[in-house]
């Protein structure tokens, strides 16, 4: 099974409203616009938690060769890597301009388009944390991955830090 992207459930002005939005939510600083994150929060659509998933990439090289070239000698080259992307029980994705955006009730996960090309994905993600009642943000926390080797098999995982908390300006103040 592979992760779904959801794009029927935004309309268009939904969508650029959402990008605009993420743009300002995920910039550089220690504080982010509370209403930006509570119009986000009520704009995309909200998928049930799921108790058990599982998301994962299996790496592998291809068979390489040796020869020897004309003119040039011995030569080696090593196989083209191989991989496969797997995902089990996974909430809807959103993609949001360069984002994906995963929203389940207290939490939207934005990872950026490309965090599957980055060997480590440290700073790739970002999840916002919002009273489930309420709607209020509490906070957004940056990703950070790290990694377990047992024997010849390498278990990388996300773990999320405190990144910015929203800031205490009104609406009235310009941003």
């Amino acid at each position: 099974m592979s992760e779904s992207v959801s794009d029927h459930e935004l309309t268009v002005e939904a969508r650029l409203e959402a990008h605009a939005l993420l743009d300002r939510l995920t910039r550089d600083g220690q504080t982010f616009a509370r209403e930006d994150a509570r119009r986000l929060i009520a704009l995309l659509p909200v998928t049930t938690r799921r108790r058990f998933s599982f998301t994962g990439l299996f790496q592998g090289r291809g068979p390489g060769f040796r020869g020897r070239a004309a003119g040039v000698g011995d030569v080696e080259l090593d196989g083209e890597g191989r991989e496969k992307r797997v995902s089990w029980n996974t909430p809807p994705v959103h993609r949001i301009g360069g984002y994906l955006v995963t929203h389940t009730p207290g939490q939207v996960v934005i990872e950026l388009l490309w965090i599957a090309t980055r060997e480590d994905a440290s700073g790739q993600s970002c999840q916002l944390l919002y009273d489930a009642d309420t709607g209020e943000p509490r906070a957004m926390e940056i990703s950070i991955q790290r990694t377990l080797t047992l024997l010849f098999v390498r278990l990388a995982y996300i773990t999320y830090a405190v990144w910015k908390t929203p800031d205490t300006r009104t609406a009235d103040h310009p941003r």
